[in-house]
């Protein structure tokens, strides 16, 4: 045993750490090879005194939320993947916390249980909050920079509290991706409602997410370039509905999802990306980004080569 894994299993317990552990298992893609490491950290201090040695002894890692956006190397990832577990949420009047770990949908039912609506929009999103924080996440219109107050954070080895106006908030967008930081949970100001409403109002998003695929996937794949720009309509008109790499498709029920219909791996579904910003760039002049974080090492050019060639 090499002196990182006695390390992680000294402070996170053995039963919290995993070697090679299939990083499939951890992102709603379903795809990825082993993470060298797999840490599951209980308590903030913990994480402070993980973060701490693995810079110190140079170690790569990446904080895992719910795996949603993320794009998992086949190949795996070469560190540790440190999954957060602490959750606690609570409130103060229409002041809502939550630590980083906690589930985003976990945090919308506190919302209405409590009678604070805001966060409606969110229900069924797949994120923890530190995620969900990361890429601005948001859907319907709205996106939890517009209920985000403050921001706890680990930087440069110093935990800071960051207001609104310092997080950078843009469409898909935080600061947290313009420099290294680790989100430690938010603070947000919601109103008070009443539970009834809050739930109907939960029901309707629920029923409008349910016409999206329900096949393995990581919801939108491509961000929206601009307002009018309606990223599946212009895939569909490319004739791309239904197309498909190996076993990863772009979803016949919305063509900016692309879904793992059985064994797909990283390859076929960046395969897909790659010729869907090629085609679209042709067509529209526009180079289309992902919402997607890739992790784990990633041969684009490589890629790039043999869907050219097929």
């Amino acid at each position: 045993m090499d002196i990182l894994a006695s390390y992680l299993q000294h402070l996170c317990g053995k039963e919290n750490v995993k070697t090679n552990e299939p990083l499939s298992r951890w992102t709603t893609f379903r795809v990825g090879g082993p993470a060298r490491y797999f840490a599951t950290v209980d308590h903030k201090n913990t994480l402070l005194r993980l973060l701490s040695a693995l810079n110190y002894l140079e170690a790569p890692y990446f904080i895992l939320g719910l795996g949603a956006n993320v794009l998992a190397s086949d190949h795996g990832f070469d560190g540790v993947v440190i999954k957060l577990a602490f959750h606690h949420i609570e409130h103060n009047d229409t002041f809502l916390y939550a630590d980083a770990g906690a589930k985003l949908g976990a945090v919308v039912n506190y919302a209405r249980d409590h009678e604070l609506t805001g966060l409606e929009w969110a229900t069924g999103i797949p994120a923890t909050i530190g995620g969900g924080v990361y890429m601005n996440c948001g859907a319907f219109d709205h996106c939890l920079a517009d209920s985000i107050v403050m921001v706890d954070a680990l930087i440069d080895g110093e935990i800071k509290t960051l207001t609104r106006n310092q997080l950078n908030f843009g469409y898909r967008h935080s600061l947290f991706m313009e420099q290294p930081a680790v989100i430690l949970g938010a603070y947000f100001r919601l109103e008070h409602g009443q539970k009834d409403k809050i739930t109907a109002q939960m029901q309707t998003i629920i029923e409008k997410r349910r016409r999206h695929p329900h096949e393995p996937s990581a919801g939108s794949v491509f961000k929206r370039p601009r307002d009018n720009f309606y990223v599946g309509k212009v895939i569909e008109d490319l004739g791309l509905t239904g197309y498909q790499v190996g076993d990863a498709q772009i979803s016949p029920k919305h063509c900016n999802f692309i879904v793992n219909t059985g064994n797909a791996t990283a390859n076929d579904i960046l395969k897909i990306i790659y010729h869907v910003q090629d085609l679209v760039e042709q067509k529209t002049g526009v180079l289309l980004e992902t919402e997607i974080i890739f992790l784990g090492k990633i041969d684009e050019n490589s890629i790039k080569n043999t869907s050219a060639n097929n």
